[in-house]
């Protein structure tokens, strides 16, 4: 439909001003309450239809608040001034870096010399490089962009045609690797430090670095697994003799000695990790580390302020401190007691068990991605959803930010995954075919509800479950 966005403009606001002006306020809720339902409303339709750039219905959103009398300036835009949006920009610094100096891709190639060159052989290397390079680079589109033009060269080296099994399935196995094992690392994407962001303090600080990558190793074991046996059940061709790595040999050939600024960018980012790891040890927060890391690359000269202003995503920077801001504006405007009072017939029996939470939880995030399409955007929902009951849960909050994070990326149809429609852009969509696509895509909502349910006696023995 032509009108689409400014009818849901439209629908969108004429929601919200009734909400917020028009009906009754119930028990227990404040009128300030009304305003931050009634704006919320009304940007989650601004958010489903896109009917402008996400990132400024977030700030129109927080604007209101102010505007309308339901919470200080200073409650509303808090988030900004938080660790978590400062380890995000920092972190999206140094990815820009490795991106910026061709590390990322060096790495890659390396990886794929230590495997043989065909199906099986590249689909493990693509896993192993993406699974390595994943917490260096905390955005999903610049790995999409990087590891399916990789794909490609492989799939014609290896003499695939366009949309058939192999070169499906080399293309799957990039995204596989580079995309999916983003949920395995917090600092591999920005989203982690969202959905890490919208639950109580108290959880947050259970996911640091190191708890994140201890409570994901059983979920990364099923995913890497799973998805190999997966690529080869549905793509492997039926002949599939390994061939010379020429292909490979040539392109590190083509980037060739590792440069200084390389050498100064891999240093950096080893030891921002080693002390994102260490950090209730030597007490320094992770922002710190990162904006320190930034600091040093700019000072020799690897980043440049052109790259700040081309580089980073601000947009995507601001578009998620705005959906942060919900969390601590929808417990000071009195929303998320009203919230438990209203969905806990609903809310209660999914939350009531953790294997049932780690089974529902999933497979309802499946079906909101079919009409929201943004990742974060449905993450955000499900939370706000869950927010209220936090407080109830006989498991740490921390856990439903690992399941959002897991389940949102879903790919079953083309829209649902703004990374996947990246990296088929990167190779003017000749790889993979939509049928591939969705059949990969019902085959990791399987292996990730598997991959869940196995992590929940490792949670147990760590307290949080």
């Amino acid at each position: 439909m032509k009108h689409k966005k400014s009818i849901a403009g439209i629908i969108g606001i004429i929601l919200g001003v009734v909400i917020a002006f028009l009906i009754p306020t119930p028990d227990g809720l404040t009128h300030a309450g009304m305003i931050v339902l009634a704006s919320l409303v009304t940007a989650n339709i601004f958010w489903i239809f896109n009917v402008i750039p996400s990132f400024a219905t977030g700030l129109l959103m927080l604007s209101s608040w102010v505007a309308l009398g339901a919470v200080k300036f200073e409650v509303s835009f808090a988030i900004f001034s938080s660790t978590t949006m400062w380890i995000i920009i920092g972190g999206l610094g140094l990815g820009a870096a490795a991106t910026k100096t061709g590390l990322i891709k060096r790495i890659a190639l390396k990886i794929m010399t230590y495997f043989p060159a065909n199906f099986r052989g590249q689909t493990l290397a693509l896993f192993t490089a993406g699974t390595i390079v994943a917490p260096m680079i905390p955005s999903a589109h610049p790995k999409a962009a990087m590891s399916t033009p990789i794909a490609k060269g492989i799939s014609n080296a290896l003499g695939y045609k366009e949309h058939d099994k192999g070169s499906s399935g080399i293309f799957l196995a990039a995204m596989w690797g580079f995309f999916v094992t983003e949920a395995s690392f917090l600092s591999a994407t920005a989203q982690n430090y969202a959905f890490k962001g919208l639950i109580p303090a108290s959880a947050q600080k259970v996911l640091s670095w190191g708890n994140w990558f201890v409570m994901m190793i059983p979920w990364t074991i099923i995913i890497l697994v799973g998805g190999y046996f997966l690529l080869k059940l549905l793509f492997k061709p039926k002949d599939d003799k390994p061939i010379s790595k020429e292909f490979i040999s040539k392109q590190l050939t083509e980037l060739g000695p590792m440069s200084r600024d390389e050498k100064i960018t891999a240093a950096v980012i080893l030891v921002s990790i080693i002390f994102w790891i260490l950090e209730s040890a030597v007490n320094i927060p992770a922002a710190v580390t990162a904006l320190i890391g930034v600091s040093v690359l700019v000072a020799c000269k690897v980043l440049t302020p052109d790259d700040f202003k081309n580089r980073l995503s601000w947009s995507t920077i601001i578009f998620i401190g705005t959906v942060m801001a919900l969390g601590n504006v929808m417990q000071s405007a009195g929303l998320t007691t009203w919230l438990r009072t209203v969905l806990q017939p609903v809310i209660s029996p999914i939350i009531g068990n953790i294997y049932i939470t780690v089974i529902a939880l999933p497979i309802i995030i499946y079906l909101c991605k079919f009409v929201v399409v943004s990742l974060i955007s449905t993450g955000t929902l499900i939370t706000i959803g869950l927010l209220p009951f936090f407080s109830t849960m006989s498991f740490s909050p921390a856990i439903i930010a690992i399941i959002v994070t897991t389940s949102v990326n879903v790919w079953l149809l083309s829209y649902m995954n703004a990374p996947f429609l990246t990296g088929g852009a990167a190779v003017n969509d000749s790889m993979v075919s939509r049928s591939a696509m969705a059949k990969s895509s019902i085959g990791y909502m399987l292996i990730n509800i598997v991959g869940l349910l196995v992590c929940v006696p490792l949670w147990q023995v760590m307290g949080i479950a």
